[in-house]
């Protein structure tokens, strides 16, 4: 069965998961793109064969289609999500759900009456590295786990941040910096591996000046284990050295993950590290993404995890933010 979908919000974002439907093979097929900025709508229709709207009720009134890929600025979550779900679409909503825990609670609320398939796009679940790392961790290939440590520091691509005005530039658009967009896909890997955070310290920097959000944060999370890990992530401004995405360090050893897609186990019997499985890398994991939303529309399967998951990341950057105007350790559940 051939899936249509409507791509909402048709910038960089929009063609990486354009591009994770062709790789995986998928019989999706984009009858409307939508964007109010008519350029961004244009090259998705000529893209996929789709007609070019400027608003999502435009688009219903105009084409035929079963879901929505809703690809907007955060603050829009809402109001789109919304009018989607209760025009009975399938909806696969980029991350993070919204900016606040009311709007996402209203959105979750809205896509429970709806009955349709409601996903949040977290690509990281679906990350190969991180189920490798998975696998190591419950056979015990580094012992107990002592710490960790979660790290990103990238450029300002001209895709996602280019232009006059980027909304990720704007606190309110954004609902904050780093640690709510980007941020996301590596605090869920340790969710993934560690289970829920319980609270949070951090701290904030503004190396970018053109941002109004974050574009440094460093911050200490302690799961409900009471295991405590790092998270790193800088939009940067100049050049940086290649180091390690993730670091798990255990009572018998290190495991990596790396940029290139490898994952490195370091058990002592080899000091450059043992690759393990095979060479990932993180686009890979839209493929698994879409594969598993096509599965939950078409053939009713659980998707991996439940929409209310994403939650997780959202209250881990909101505590954050909370901790660095507070200066203490914040509860993730406040």
């Amino acid at each position: 069965m051939t899936l249509s979908l409507a791509v909402v919000g048709c910038g960089a974002i929009a063609h990486w998961h354009l591009d994770a439907i062709d790789r995986a093979g998928l019989p999706i097929a984009a009858s409307a793109a939508v964007d109010p900025v008519t350029a961004n709508a244009e090259r998705i229709a000529q893209r996929t064969g789709a007609g070019a709207f400027s608003s999502l009720a435009e688009a219903v009134s105009g084409a035929q289609f079963d879901a929505a890929l809703i690809a907007v600025p955060h603050h829009l979550h809402e109001p789109v999500a919304t009018q989607a779900l209760e025009a009975g679409l399938h909806v696969l909503l980029e991350k993070p759900i919204a900016t606040t825990v009311d709007a996402c609670e209203r959105i979750l609320g809205v896509a429970r009456s709806a009955g349709t398939v409601f996903m949040v796009a977290e690509n990281a679940q679906y990350w190969p590295e991180i189920h490798t790392v998975r696998d190591l961790l419950a056979d015990g290939a580094i012992g107990d786990v002592v710490t960790a440590r979660s790290a990103t520091f990238f450029p300002a691509l001209g895709d996602f941040y280019g232009g006059e005005r980027p909304w990720r530039f704007d606190r309110q658009a954004a609902g904050g910096g780093v640690a709510v967009d980007t941020g996301s896909h590596w605090l869920r890997p340790l969710r993934v591996w560690f289970g829920e955070v319980d609270e949070v310290v951090a701290s904030l920097g503004y190396p970018r000046p053109e941002m109004q959000g974050e574009s440094l944060c460093r911050a200490l999370l302690r799961f409900e284990s009471g295991l405590v890990a790092s998270f790193d992530a800088m939009l940067t401004t100049g050049a940086i050295a290649p180091q390690p995405l993730f670091t798990l360090t255990g009572t018998a050893g290190e495991i990596t993950v790396e940029g290139s897609g490898w994952v490195k186990l370091y058990d002592g019997t080899d000091w450059k590290g043992t690759k393990v499985g095979e060479q990932g890398g993180y686009l890979r994991s839209y493929e698994a993404e879409w594969r598993d939303f096509y599965g939950a529309v078409v053939h009713g399967a659980a998707p991996a995890v439940p929409p209310e998951y994403a939650l997780g990341e959202l209250r881990c950057a909101l505590a954050m933010y909370r901790s660095a105007e507070t200066k203490r350790w914040e509860s993730v559940w406040t």
